[in-house]
């Protein structure tokens, strides 16, 4: 074979192994970037929890304190070539251990949106309440129970007299809530 006038002698050679393509290895940078920003999904104390060396602990810390879009691309872009040097194999099963609680969580939206509806209607509930989750907080609960009572009848009597069709208030919200901090708090603390 002749190149640039030389003769390259290639017989008896082994053929090179062709490493991955500069695409692959771009595809996989941005994942790891993807990923790197998708981390900042968990609450800190999940986040905490993740073995790492401090350099990459800083560069999130960082990311997490910009807000200008392009700046954050740059971290992000530093993140992912820390990550290429890390086995993200903790990263990702704190990652997914999150989401799979959170989809949990929504599953269950439904049955508190029942109960809170249900506790609106009827003082007897809060027994039933208590029973299946007795670290309850019985008097905020209670406070919280009146509240939205009012609300809803302010609100009720307000689209009566305007025509227009009551919202939910904040106790309304708040009475949620409350009943969602509670069940998570058992979920996290079965015993």
């Amino acid at each position: 074979m002749t190149r640039f006038g030389y003769d390259i002698k290639t017989e008896g050679l082994p053929e090179p192994e062709p490493g991955p393509s500069k695409t692959r290895v771009k595809d996989e940078m941005h994942d790891l970037q993807d990923f790197g920003q998708a981390l900042l999904e968990l609450p800190q104390e999940r986040f905490a929890r993740i073995e790492m060396d401090e350099t990459l602990r800083d560069a999130f810390n960082e990311l997490g304190r910009l807000t200008n879009l392009s700046a954050r691309k740059r971290q992000a872009g530093y993140i992912g070539k820390l990550l290429q040097h890390v086995d993200v194999t903790p990263f990702r099963a704190e990652l997914e251990s999150f989401r799979n609680g959170q989809a949990q969580a929504a599953k269950g939206f439904p049955d508190l949106a029942r109960w809170r509806d249900r506790l609106l209607e009827s003082d007897t509930v809060l027994t039933e309440w208590c029973t299946h989750y007795p670290t309850t907080d019985t008097r905020a609960l209670r406070t919280l129970i009146r509240n939205a009572r009012q609300e809803e009848t302010a609100a009720a009597a307000e689209a009566a007299h305007s025509g227009v069709a009551a919202s939910k208030g904040r106790h309304y919200r708040a009475l949620f809530q409350a009943l969602r901090s509670t069940a998570d708090a058992a979920a996290l603390n079965p015993g």
